[in-house]
């Protein structure tokens, strides 16, 4: 029934109008989210650019030994790639959020592309996980009206981050990128890291440094959403 269920639901979608005229008059203010203000020690760990079928899983078995959470924000590209690697993501109790279908620069994209690719990536999620996203991260964090726009259209909340080791350099070491957490992280912190894309050895080593350490500072683990509905409190 399930199958049947999410195929009905991603063909309506599939059906449905681009950038209907109508929606333009019911937009909503969208601003990006870099962190949340709160008292409590908690900080949510984001992964970008995958699944990749060899740091993901690497990961995904690092959190788990932990017993961390965390929220990946997925390419459309590669989640159709690896169907069971975003169930594996899914049932892990990680969440899932939408990083468009490919890594393009939005710079150059229109805003009707832009909403193709949050679109086309909001189906590849469906259809591998049965789960709709509620957040969406541009590629590179670029912010353009036509960003706005496509964003405004789809009805997801804009995800960035306040805390970025930049552990996509290959120049930067595993102990580089934990030290460069340690010395910026507070509490309602986002921090981005990524499992795609490159050569992920250097993160995988300092996320296990930075699970220990922040813990043994108080801190704890949550995903996005999880941040987010502390920030109402």
């Amino acid at each position: 029934m399930r199958g049947w269920f999410t195929l009905f639901i991603v063909t309506c979608l599939l059906c449905s109008p681009a950038l209907p005229a109508e929606s333009k008059q019911k937009q909503r203010n969208v601003e990006p989210i870099h962190r949340i203000d709160t008292q409590r020690k908690l900080v949510a760990l984001t992964f970008d650019d995958g699944p990749d079928p060899t740091y993901t899983p690497l990961i995904l078995e690092t959190l788990h030994k932990a017993h961390v959470p965390a929220t990946f924000f997925v390419l459309g590209s590669q989640a159709d790639k690896y169907p069971q690697i975003m169930e594996w993501i899914k049932r892990a109790g990680h969440e899932i959020g939408n990083h468009g279908y490919h890594h393009y620069d939005l710079n150059k994209l229109t805003e009707q592309e832009i909403y193709d690719e949050i679109k086309r990536t909001e189906h590849s999620i469906l259809r591998t996980t049965g789960t709709f996203a509620q957040y969406y991260r541009p590629p590179g964090g670029v912010m353009t009206h036509d960003v706005l726009n496509a964003v405004q259209l789809t009805g997801y909340d804009l995800i960035h981050w306040s805390v970025d080791p930049r552990d996509w350099s290959l120049r930067r070491t595993a102990s580089v990128i934990a030290n460069s957490v340690k010395k910026n992280i507070a509490s309602g912190d986002i921090v981005l890291f990524h499992d795609g894309g490159l050569n992920q050895k250097q993160t995988l080593s300092a996320l296990r440094e930075l699970i220990r350490d922040l813990r043994s500072r108080g801190y704890r683990f949550v995903t996005v959403s999880q941040l987010l509905a502390a920030g109402k409190h």
